[in-house]
């Protein structure tokens, strides 16, 4: 079993190694109809290895992409030579433009910092897309690979485990930081921001998903 961190300071090579080996998003919802809906280019903060971002590509998204992670980026890099791909830390990110739409996949839009940062490049008018940890899938023990070790208000300590195609196992330890559903309109409304949709990824069930999305507008 080989453990991996996602720490944005330290960026671990084998994090990047082991996305590199999962398959392609083939369900692109809701990103897909919200960047279709959009003014191009989209900023996809947390872009990572291409994972959804190859399948968005090929069906005609333009793309401006965000990572922390310089192994990630060098493999999206290959896999999309023609998007605009850039090195930065959210809560660093100052690139000077806004966009008709911002969106942050992932689980990792989870610090009132990197929120502010995400929401400075919303235009006026435009859309916040995120997808969330639920705080409350992880209260009620999670999911067959992903192990809860602590958990308060505020933070989770978890381990997920993955198995790739060729048979290789992995341990992810991470901490989480908590946005508890029933905040997310206060936590939002600290950086311009207005809730539009909050939902489930099957429906608008937000206690028994391991994740949930927000659509707000500035």
């Amino acid at each position: 079993m080989t453990v991996v961190r996602d720490d944005p300071s330290v960026p671990d090579e084998v994090f990047a190694e082991l996305y590199a080996q999962l398959p392609d998003a083939t369900d692109l919802s809701p990103w897909l109809e919200l960047a279709k809906a959009a003014t191009p280019p989209v900023l996809y903060l947390g872009i990572g290895t291409g994972r959804l971002a190859v399948p968005l590509r090929a069906a005609g998204i333009e793309l401006v992409g965000v990572d922390s992670h310089p192994g990630m980026l060098s493999r999206a890099r290959r896999r999309l030579p023609e998007t605009e791909l850039i090195h930065s830390r959210i809560e660093d990110l100052d690139l000077r433009r806004e966009f008709s739409l911002v969106m942050v996949p992932s689980n990792i839009l989870d610090t009132v910092e990197r929120l502010r940062r995400a929401a400075a490049h919303v235009s006026p008018g435009g859309l916040l897309a995120a997808e969330l940890t639920n705080p409350h899938w992880l209260q009620a023990g999670a999911g067959h690979n992903v192990r809860v070790k602590t958990l308060d208000g505020n933070v989770a300590q978890i381990e997920v485990d993955y198995t790739v195609s060729s048979g290789r196992q992995y341990i992810q330890h991470a901490e989480v930081p908590l946005v508890w559903p029933d905040e997310v309109e206060r936590w939002l409304g600290s950086s311009g921001l207005k809730l539009h949709r909050m939902f489930g990824p099957e429906d608008d069930d937000l206690t028994s998903s391991p994740s949930f999305y927000l659509v707000a507008r500035k």
